[in-house]
């Protein structure tokens, strides 16, 4: 088939579009630099490691929700969603590849796939970053889970010239919303060796847009990655919470599904990055607002609604967020034995 005569073909450009402009608007210095000279390197890496954190990180967002929506599992969406993410990483100077998978939910077969860049570090042990870019039909997911999409692009362009002392492993995952199904077939098809490596793993799920920043591991879990990021915060001076007012729940722990569950029931800890609301949201609902209740996975997840409701809070919020993670990924951890 011609990808000029396909719906398929012509969403391909619109998201290639869209990608470019972003790109360009950091390498034109439309972000605000954030050293004192302002000087860019030739590559788009370069251009964003010099921008002010979470600009590129809510361009990323906003143009990866209102150009390929809705995203859900096995569809167009989802195809040209990784496409984008995996045209994104080549542009900062990775070369990912597409990890494509068959699995099984419920009576139905869904074929998905991830999208994999790698860092080298100083240290073959491994890192994982992972951030879902399927969606739900209802909405644009842009909460859920755009601004994680934006946020693992940033990160991953920050740090493409950086000293990292683990190997980096960054992950798009598909089908999340199917149940995990990316997750899982990355590890399925991890190797023995592969899978001794990784020490832990970052999971970044609606990482902007409700009220608080949290970081959440789960019960019974090793919590040491999740008190790295807590300290890495501090450092910075930036809010990150634990959720300690999550009802009925032990304070700085999640219950919700989520990429990371399947990693922790392989036995690695994980740290969950995500903006919940406790107070004032129907029920324990984690993406609920005191403004959008039941946000996540619902009309309200777009960019106008949520840009409308709360301006400047996704970006602000993908900014503290993106200097937490480059302050994690480039520094020794503090691992319990």
């Amino acid at each position: 088939m011609s990808a000029l005569t396909t719906r398929g073909g012509r969403l391909a450009i619109a998201v290639a579009a869209a990608l470019v402009v972003v790109i360009g608007l950091a390498a034109a210095g439309a972000f605000g630099a954030c050293g004192s000279s302002g000087r860019k390197g030739g590559r788009p890496s370069a251009a964003v490691s010099s921008s002010a954190h979470g600009g590129v990180a809510h361009a990323t967002a906003v143009a990866f929700a209102r150009s390929v929506h809705p995203r859900v599992a096995d569809t167009w969406g989802e195809i040209k969603g990784r496409e984008f993410i995996a045209g994104a990483f080549q542009q900062y100077g990775y070369f990912p590849r597409t990890q494509e998978f068959i699995a099984r939910t419920g009576r139905r077969r869904v074929h998905s796939a991830n999208v994999i860049a790698v860092k080298e570090g100083e240290s073959p042990a491994q890192l994982v970053i992972g951030a879902h870019y399927d969606s739900v039909a209802a909405g644009e997911g842009y909460s859920d889970n755009a601004t994680g999409v934006g946020l693992l692009l940033e990160a991953a362009a920050r740090i493409k010239g950086r000293r990292t002392p683990y190997t980096l492993v960054f992950i798009a995952f598909g089908a999340e919303e199917q149940g995990s199904l990316g997750a899982q077939a990355y590890l399925d098809a991890a190797s023995g060796l592969d899978r001794r490596a990784i020490i832990g793993m970052i999971d970044l799920d609606a990482v902007a847009g409700g009220d608080d920043l949290s970081v959440m591991s789960r019960v019974g879990e090793p919590t040491w990655l999740r008190d790295d990021a807590l300290g890495a915060a501090h450092s910075l001076g930036i809010d990150l919470g634990t959720s300690p007012r999550a009802p009925g729940r032990a304070a700085g722990t999640m219950q919700a599904p989520s990429d990371d569950l399947v990693f922790v029931d392989a036995g690695y800890p994980t740290a969950v990055f995500s903006a919940v609301s406790w107070e004032g949201s129907r029920g324990t609902h984690m993406a609920a607002t005191s403004e959008l209740p039941g946000l996540w996975h619902s009309p309200d997840d777009t960019v106008a609604r949520i840009e409308k409701t709360f301006p400047g809070r996704v970006r602000r919020q993908l900014g503290n967020l993106s200097r937490v993670l480059e302050e994690l990924l480039t520094s020794e951890l503090e691992r319990e034995p």
